[in-house]
């Protein structure tokens, strides 16, 4: 999935519901959707805040969305003047960590031309024991504490 749109408040919704039907459709629960709509709003909302304050237009907002297996890799760029402190920003800087907090992975690069945040999200559940492994184990535990019990 490809999206290019103006770097403006109306445009991080659209990317938001997009990408989160990308990974509803390879099976994401909704925990994970959840994290995934926080970290791509975060970024998007990076672009719009931070990326065209020197212009008097807003520039582009670009995202691609691909899945790789059980992954949802997922790149936000804009053409703007990169990652640099803003005395009059809104917030309290804390968009960074939480990106990182919910993303399985979290990469930024600015190359002169393009600032791009690659986030990936793991969207297979993790492996939960089958009911009869989870059931031996907890006589297992039973059996061996019984044992000590002899001693």
């Amino acid at each position: 999935m490809r999206l290019t749109l103006p770097a403006n408040a109306a445009s991080v919704p659209q990317v938001r519901h997009a990408v989160v039907e990308l990974g509803r459709a390879a099976g994401g629960s909704e925990r994970m959707l959840a994290d995934v709509a926080l970290a791509v709003s975060e970024a998007c909302s990076n672009v719009v805040v931070h990326a065209y304050r020197e212009h008097a237009e807003p520039g582009t907002l670009a995202v691609e969305a691909e899945l790789h297996g059980a992954t949802l890799e997922v790149i936000v760029s804009d053409e703007g003047s990169g990652v640099l402190p803003r005395e009059d920003s809104p917030g309290l800087g804390m968009g960074l960590a939480l990106m990182a907090a919910v993303a399985s992975s979290l990469q930024f690069d600015h190359d002169g031309a393009a600032t791009r945040v690659h986030l990936t999200f793991d969207l297979a559940p993790p492996i939960a024991p089958e009911d009869g492994e989870t059931a031996m184990a907890a006589d297992d535990a039973d059996a061996t504490i019984r044992g000590a019990d002899r001693d």
